[in-house]
């Protein structure tokens, strides 16, 4: 960490524990002291759960918690500390509520039906499939180790548990660098899919307080039948807001926004007021607020501005973040500890079934839809946890009386601790799959090297590998069919539409094949020692490069492998372990446009750059139209 942001933590902590003490002197008294401690307190946690990749979330839950035991509220309740201190129940709520309605409504700007319609099937048979299972090994489960009774009580629970983290799920895509690859679109979609089916829960939950009824029903059939006309009783009110919200976003938002966007002041302000104002109506004519906020956020979101809105409002995230988790965690602490302790028996077996055993969902989901088995093995281990929705969902079942102080005890346990132990996981996901990918190998359904030479005409010998599918790829495989090469080209990838985009192309001397390019059996079963060339083009898998170097150099010492990597030390890494030649993207970039800036520098104003940028726009409308919807892949 920097000198200059260690200066500036430092100065916040004081602002954080003095200001505070000013304001009590001026009359805040009990109430802006330990908001200030906790706010203090929750900035060192932070800062300490970011060292350990951790998310911030907890330290929020944590200082809520912490701050509402020394007021002594393990040993009472709100309403009697509310005698103490005269309102601070309503602060609370009030507080839980704005936190809520903002922590939804900034979920809603940063939905994206790209994340769903891009890999649509594939997200569509793993996401349901992944949400499906799930509810039905969590609503077993509920009954078989927490004692739920009815159908309300088990469906709500299952649902806490089924849902992943999508909070976590970006932040280690983004560690890994795997956002954009196969693993990291589908996970992105399995965490949109159960979000937006728990945004609907949630909406079903909070409005009018039905479900507290239903929660009575004394057996499974009778509730399940309530519970689905009070869906379809929901459902109506929940579409018809969705098509309000989306004319909106079409004929009024989109100019009134374009204007906005002048001041961040003003569309700050604006987005705020338009999110309670459409959370207020909703609830005044019978709908959500919640469920008014999220989809709020989605009418934004859907317009063309969505990322400098996303990024001018983003603080609006946080700041509903810290409001809502610190009230959890007061909630938390007005529950007696034996709620905790008495239960170890369910919330531990509940918490391996949460990390250990939905990762398995993939390989079911996966076989289905005709995943590999590192593909499926790293989105399980993704989406291995429950998520902030889910407490989410909890808190509000619990208000609701859907759920006993048991109950929610148990499923607070779990969701926490399954988000630090699924993080704690994302850091050494390379070395768990190393040593557990025997678990998936039943998805590696390879064809044969004797199959692909006798059914393709494929010759493995002298011929050209590329592993993984990216725009160098494409080039190298342009490059051979310009030239007439006589040497074949064998694509090797794990991505199904892009396997299928080159076997749907007879023109192409590209051989494709449906393999994981990371695997030292693949690498054998198609001769790579052969080759004439072996070009790495897998990126953020540097283990898999160091690896596959050390190979080649046992197996064939004069073959050239040439790797792709968008690191300098990834760089000298690779050719410390062997690479013959290291395309560093950024590098290779840097380098070319100094000759173009060279030749363009000079140039008239009017001249400059005008013929490079235009031929550029060709080349990139070349290579989208001759790889179609494969383009917004790579």
């Amino acid at each position: 960490m920097s000198k200059p942001l260690i200066y500036k933590l430092l100065l916040m902590l004081a602002i954080g524990f003095f200001a505070p003490f000013t304001a009590y002197a001026g009359g805040g008294g009990w109430f802006i002291k330990p908001l200030g401690l906790m706010l203090g307190g929750a900035m060192i946690l932070t800062i300490l759960l970011i060292k350990l990749k951790q998310t911030n979330i907890l330290s929020f839950v944590i200082m809520g918690y912490v701050m509402a035991s020394v007021a002594g509220l393990p040993e009472t309740t709100l309403d009697q500390l509310d005698e103490h201190y005269s309102g601070i129940r309503a602060i609370l709520s009030g507080f839980q509520q704005i936190g809520l309605v903002l922590i939804l409504f900034m979920a809603g700007l940063q939905f994206n039906l790209i994340d769903i319609t891009k890999r649509f099937k594939l997200i569509l048979v793993n996401g349901v499939g992944y949400l499906g299972l799930g509810l039905l090994l969590f609503f077993w489960a509920a009954a078989q180790f927490a004692g739920t009774e009815g159908f309300s009580e088990s469906i709500y629970f299952a649902l806490c548990l089924a849902v992943p983290s999508s909070i976590l799920v970006a932040a280690a895509l983004e560690n890994h660098g795997t956002e954009e690859s196969l693993q990291g679109q589908i996970s992105t979609g399995i965490a949109v899919v159960s979000s937006l089916c728990a945004i609907v829960f949630i909406a079903k939950l909070s409005a009018t307080g039905v479900v507290s009824q239903i929660s009575d029903s004394s057996t499974f059939f009778s509730g399940a039948d309530n519970f689905m006309e009070f869906n379809l009783w929901m459902t109506e009110r929940l579409v018809f807001l969705v098509v309000i919200l989306m004319i909106l976003s079409k004929l009024v938002l989109e100019p009134v926004v374009r204007y906005l966007l002048r001041s961040s002041e003003l569309l700050f302000v604006s987005a705020l007021g338009y999110c309670m104002g459409i959370a207020a109506i909703c609830g005044y004519i019978g709908i959500s607020p919640e469920a008014g906020a999220f989809f709020a956020g989605i009418s934004v979101g859907n317009l063309p501005y969505r990322l400098d809105i996303e990024d001018k409002v983003g603080p609006l995230k946080l700041f509903g973040q810290i409001l809502f988790f610190l009230t959890v965690g007061v909630e938390i602490a007005t529950i007696q500890t034996e709620n905790f302790s008495s239960n170890l028996g369910a919330i531990i077996p509940l918490l391996l079934l949460v990390v250990l055993i939905k990762p398995l969902f993939l390989i079911i989901t996966g076989y289905a839809s005709k995943l590999k088995g590192r593909t499926a093995f790293l989105i399980g281990t993704t989406v291995n946890q429950s998520s902030a929705i889910s407490i989410i969902v909890a808190l509000l079942a619990w208000k609701y009386k859907v759920f006993d102080d048991r109950l929610f005890a148990i499923l607070i346990a779990v969701i926490l601790t399954s988000l630090i132990v699924s993080s704690m996981g994302h850091a050494i996901q390379p070395a768990l799959y190393q040593t557990f990918k025997w678990l998936v190998g039943v998805l590696n359904r390879n064809i044969s090297a004797i199959d692909l030479e006798s059914s393709k005409q494929v010759v493995l010998k002298n011929h050209i590998v590329l592993l993984g599918f990216n725009e160098i790829t494409q080039e190298i495989s342009e490059f051979c069919n310009v030239q007439l090469t006589p040497e074949r080209v064998l694509l090797i990838d794990c991505d199904p539409d892009i396997i299928k985009h080159f076997e749907d192309r007879k023109d192409s001397n590209v051989d494709p094949v449906y393999a994981d390019p990371a695997d030292p059996k693949v690498w054998q079963e198609y001769k790579l020692s052969e080759a004439k060339v072996v070009v790495s083009c897998m990126g953020s898998d540097l283990d898999a490069d160091i690896e596959l170097a050390g190979y080649i150099k046992r197996t064939s010492p004069d073959l050239p492998f040439l790797a792709v990597t968008t690191s300098h030390e990834d760089s000298l890494k690779l050719y410390e372990n062997g690479a013959r030649y290291v395309i560093q993207t950024e590098q290779l970039a840097s380098k070319t446009f100094r000759g173009v800036f060279a030749e363009e520098i000079d140039k008239p104003a009017a001249e400059s750059f005008m013929e490079k940028g235009s031929n550029h726009w060709k080349d990139t409308r070349s290579i989208r139209d001759g790889l179609g919807e494969i383009f917004k892949l790579v």
